[in-house]
């Protein structure tokens, strides 16, 4: 509170301050549907003529409504949902989710820099995603499979982070927030545009927050376990570097992230309220890149990176009435590059074509306990992976486009080349209006976790083969002139060989190992309205209906997932543009947690976010109220112990932002 307020009292006395430029930030629909696709320019030139229905969230659109990670900003698109078990936060696409994959399912990226790492191919979106949400220029979502663009992870969709440039700060930032539950943050950044022409952004922030003071689990409610409360179990911890220098054709990046948290729900057997729990994440990425432009049509992208990954847990459990702590360990490191071409060779033609190479120079997984010593997993990986695609959107006539698109892959986790069409259909009948038609296809290979783990239970399984999924789509586009857009879409996936723990022979209490089993069809339907006026109102709705079954279990409704969502934003400037509102509301379906019949309750959230950056010069407020209403969301459980987990109640948040 003390810094909070050092900052407030620092930023009076600056008067003098710029206010911070955003370069993306007041775009209107028109503009936004015109928009030239930042995602390695590998969808297409408009969004509007893109092979698929892009979603994207401004950082105007961040401020307004005070999202705090990224997980709390896709939890606002159509389509996704999110769930947490009070150490990591997941993400679901279209009805399909599964708690405990890390989101390996989803391809997620900074700047077109593939982020998911090397052993459990995960793509962390809260507090252990790497970037902080005041550097977020904009977000673009990429629903479907991709497999033709991005590659293996695009699964059930591609999600994109695009930075901020140096302008958009135009000078030092000290930022400063207070929350409930013990919780405060702090960030500097200075970013600028030189007058060479180059480009420099760079940002360090500290998160610290004490959590839940005591949180009740029923399943735990014995004496011997504190009555089922878990005492100064929910702590949580992150820092963050981030950093950007550009000029002229050249980009470098980089990125690091420390996070830790304390699990206070004894998954995978631990002592119920024991603080030797915890786990934490480091992850890091460095990028090099060069762009440009060939001819007006035709432009080239090459790249290089080298990326880490490091995770560790303790865990107390007993085992013959002795407490025994358990180390888990993993690090990955890869390093790789892409080339990339974009040229028209004829007339009516946009060709895309592209060579990845990525070598996973090390994938570690160790498990043991430490006192005394015993080892269970030890795991070390390396090999290559080689990716090329070719796309060309085909200008068949003035009003409607043709996308052929196609990627072949060798994975060192299979034993086989992948090779994955896409196609789309895209016609415009009027300049405001487009229908679209698209089929696409794509893969996961088996990640080191999947196929080496051989601990607790879980026996490894040589015989791996890939995920399957095939996608097809149909959208309607149409906006107006004075800022409104309404969307449809139909969809149905047809997921295959899908990687899940199963037991091994007969005996259902024996062995378990991951195996290709799952068979899962999803249908569903999304519809969007949205209207950006000029004065910065903004009204938008989203609903979307997901029947996702299990094959395996007759067509039954599938596990954690929602059938209806439903979301709406509204926002308000008032007193000439001092002060902006922003309400939230998002609904989440009830979601099945076993095939016996038992539910986590749906909920409906509604948050509020007040802003303003016009009260003092250079000084940027807001003040949010999440959780209104003082709900408690209940979330799918990790163990029979704690099969629902109640989420934080109300929650309120300062923030203090000063330019200078």
């Amino acid at each position: 509170m003390r810094k909070l307020i050092a900052v407030s009292l620092f930023a009076s006395a600056a008067l003098a301050g710029e206010a911070p430029q955003d370069d993306f930030t007041n775009l209107s629909i028109e503009e936004l549907l015109n928009l030239e696709i930042i995602s390695a320019s590998r969808l297409g030139t408009k969004t509007s003529q893109a092979p698929t229905s892009v979603s994207i969230l401004t950082a105007k659109d961040i401020r307004t409504f005070g999202w705090r990670t990224l997980a709390e900003a896709l939890n606002s698109l159509r389509g996704l949902f999110t769930s947490n078990d009070r150490d990591y936060s997941f993400l679901g696409a279209r009805g399909f989710m599964r708690s405990g994959d890390y989101n390996s399912r989803i391809l997620l990226m900074i700047d077109g820099q593939r982020l998911n790492e090397n052993i459990y191919d995960g793509g962390y979106i809260a507090q252990e995603f790497m970037l902080d949400m005041d550097l977020v220029d904009h977000i673009e979502y990429v629903p479907g499979s991709g497999s033709s663009i991005y590659g293996a992870n695009a699964f059930l969709g591609m999600i994109n982070i695009v930075t901020k440039q140096g302008r958009a700060i135009n000078g030092a930032q000290v930022a400063g927030e207070i929350g409930t539950f013990d919780t405060y943050k702090g960030r500097v950044s200075y970013g600028k545009s030189l007058d060479n022409g180059a480009d420099l952004l760079f940002s360090a922030s500290h998160f610290d927050s004490a959590g839940v003071e005591n949180l009740y689990f029923p399943g735990y409610d014995r004496p011997e376990t504190n009555s089922g409360v878990a005492h100064n179990m929910d702590d949580e911890r992150a820092d963050r570097l981030f950093g950007k220098f550009k000029f002229e054709e050249f980009t470098v990046s980089g990125g690091y992230v420390s996070r830790f948290k304390r699990v206070p729900t004894a998954s995978f057997d631990a002592i119920f309220n024991d603080q030797q729990y915890f786990t934490e994440d480091k992850q890091f990425f460095t990028n090099l890149k060069y762009e440009k432009d060939l001819s007006d049509t035709g432009k080239i992208q090459l790249k290089g990176y080298y990326q880490g990954y490091d995770y560790h847990a303790d865990q107390a459990y007993r085992f013959d009435g002795a407490r025994i702590i358990n180390h888990d360990l993993a690090s990955g490191r890869w390093w790789g590059g892409e080339a990339q071409l974009t040229f028209s060779p004829i007339s009516g033609h946009r060709v895309i074509m592209g060579l990845e190479y990525q070598y996973d120079q090390r994938q570690t997984l160790v498990n043991h306990d430490i006192d005394p010593y015993f080892s269970y997993v030890q795991s070390r990986r390396s090999g290559h992976r080689l990716e090329a695609y070719l796309q060309d959107d085909i200008q068949i006539l003035d009003d409607l486009i043709f996308s052929a698109g196609a990627r072949v892959d060798y994975h060192h986790m299979l034993n086989s080349m992948q090779a994955n069409p896409r196609l789309g259909l895209i016609w415009s009948p009027l300049a405001n209006t487009q229908f679209k038609l698209l089929y696409s296809s794509t893969f996961r290979a088996p990640n080191a976790w999947e196929r080496d783990y051989n601990a607790f239970g879980f026996v490894a399984n040589p015989d791996m083969r890939e995920e399957q999924i095939k996608s097809y789509e149909a959208i309607a586009e149409w906006h107006s002139a004075n800022g409104l857009r309404l969307l449809s879409s139909l969809f149905h996936n047809d997921i295959s060989q899908l990687l899940q723990g199963r037991p091994v022979g007969e005996d259902i209490n024996g062995d378990y190992s991951v195996q290709n089993y799952g068979r899962y069809h999803a249908y569903g339907i999304e519809l969007e309205a949205e209207k950006r006026w000029s004065s910065g109102r903004l009204l938008k709705a989203s609903y979307t209906y997901n029947l996702l079954t299990n094959e395996n279990s007759h067509g039954t409704w599938a596990t954690y997932s929602p059938q209806n969502l439903f979301k709406l934003h509204y926002a308000e400037s008032f007193f000439n543009d001092y002060l902006t509102l922003g309400i939230e509301n998002i609904f989440i379906d009830r979601r099945k947690l076993d095939y016996a019949g038992s539910f986590a309750d749906g909920y409906n959230l509604v948050n509020i976010n007040l802003s303003s950056d016009k009260l003092i010069r250079g000084l940027d407020t807001s003040f949010g109220i999440y959780n209104l209403f003082d709900i408690h969301p209940q979330m799918p459980g990790v163990s029979d112990q704690v099969d629902i987990i109640r989420m934080n109640g109300r929650e309120l948040r300062l923030k203090l932002q000063l330019t200078f």
